[in-house]
């Protein structure tokens, strides 16, 4: 198959490009015209279609032969008007090219951010209730980005009749990219660590994208949504401990009681700092809970419709996340459109 891969040289893209020509796909990146390609590990060729999802510019040409897209561009960082920007209207000008085309199959990175956490009791899967409308006094700018983004691309393939698969990461790890927000406040070198024997929900980014290239693959993921996280999640002080140690920080890790913070924090919202949108995210109970709330979580769904497993357990997740870094790559690179 012929894939076009959005967002193909983030964190995640990068990989998922990878992991589906280790499958013997054929992949188009499309990435944005200034985008710096340096240092990608890509041993097979890629064709190169370089374009702005956010510009008027005519995107109908990347979809030239295309089997499936792999939908995974989105603003993590930056203000709110930039990632609603990307994820919203970026999406709108992407599907609405590929509705023009014959490509009748796309996969969604979608996010955990989506679930209303102040009404999930103990396993998050997908069945969990997800917030109905989320708003920036309440949750952050990217949750809502996300939040649209998802209902955007639901109604597209409801009105052309898409195969659409929706994947909802946890929170997404490796090389560089080892510090999560469920690790806490950091203050100096000390570590206030809240609900040490939480779970965080984590997918290691090589397992997360052999996860995006199987339901490229399967045919049971076809219509369907999953989870993407490696395990029912490692304890946050564990993983705090190896990334301390991984990357050879001295710290000093304190632990404190979920309940006594969250309580701590929902008092201060409702007496101190009230409805503001611009306060630290531990300061705002929603946010807090979507960070930091003690549950478990399940790929339950996943091994039972695609016979899914992590190929990579947590101990091989460390290594390849601290260990010696990799071979230097070979790039193997081709250009299309503008």
């Amino acid at each position: 198959m012929k894939i076009l891969v959005t967002g193909a040289n983030g964190f995640l893209g990068r990989h998922v490009v990878a992991a589906l020509l280790a499958r013997g796909h054929r992949v188009r990146a499309l990435v944005r015209p200034a985008a710096r390609l340096e240092g990608l590990r890509w041993g097979n060729p890629v064709d190169i279609f370089r374009a702005d999802v956010r510009s008027g510019m005519d995107l109908a040409p990347a979809f030239d032969g295309v089997d499936v897209l792999v939908h995974l561009a989105a603003s993590p960082a930056g203000g709110e008007d930039g990632q609603f920007a990307t994820a919203v209207t970026g999406t709108e000008k992407l599907l609405g090219a590929m509705a023009r085309g014959s490509c009748k199959r796309l996969v969604l990175a979608s996010s955990f951010s989506l679930y209303d956490w102040s009404r999930i009791r103990g396993t998050l899967d997908e069945t969990a209730p997800l917030e109905e409308a989320p708003d920036l006094y309440e949750r952050d700018g990217y949750t809502i980005a996300k939040s649209w983004q998802e209902r955007v691309t639901r109604r597209f393939a409801e009105q052309h009749g898409w195969d659409l698969t929706v994947l909802r990461p946890g929170y997404i790890w490796g090389r560089d990219h080892g510090a999560i927000a469920a690790m806490g406040q950091k203050v100096g070198r000390i570590h206030l660590v809240i609900g040490p024997l939480a779970r965080a929900p984590l997918t290691h980014v090589e397992n997360c994208a052999d996860f995006f290239a199987v339901a490229v693959e399967h045919p049971n993921a076809r219509g369907e949504t999953f989870n993407v996280v490696d395990s029912e999640g490692e304890r946050v002080w564990t993983y705090l401990g190896a990334h301390l140690l991984g990357t050879r920080q001295r710290g000093l890790r304190i632990p404190v009681p979920w309940r006594l913070a969250f309580l701590l924090v929902r008092l201060g919202y409702a007496t101190v700092f009230r409805r503001n949108p611009r306060l630290p995210h531990l300061l705002v109970p929603c946010r807090f809970e979507a960070r930091l709330k003690p549950l478990k979580y399940s790929n339950r769904r996943a091994a039972e419709l695609l016979g899914w497993r992590p190929p990579l357990d947590f101990r091989e997740c460390l290594a390849r996340t601290y260990g010696s870094p990799p071979a230097p790559p070979v790039i193997a690179l081709g250009t299309v459109g503008p």
